[in-house]
């Protein structure tokens, strides 16, 4: 089982209109949900970073 994910914020987690998609959503949700950590891995500075990572995952 995995233990730790690690996602990109560019081109892997955001589409090109710096969007999450639903897919996307709905994995992050079930990895937390299976006890997963679920980080961001960018060269954005941290406010870029907090802006994601601080938001309600289960809209």
């Amino acid at each position: 089982m995995y233990k730790l994910v690690a996602i990109d914020l560019d081109g892997t987690l955001l589409n090109s209109f710096g969007e999450v998609s639903i897919a996307n959503k709905e994995a992050i949700k079930d990895a937390v949900k299976n006890g997963v950590d679920v980080v961001l891995a960018s060269r954005k500075n941290a406010y870029f970073c907090k802006k994601f990572g601080k938001r309600n995952w289960s809209r």
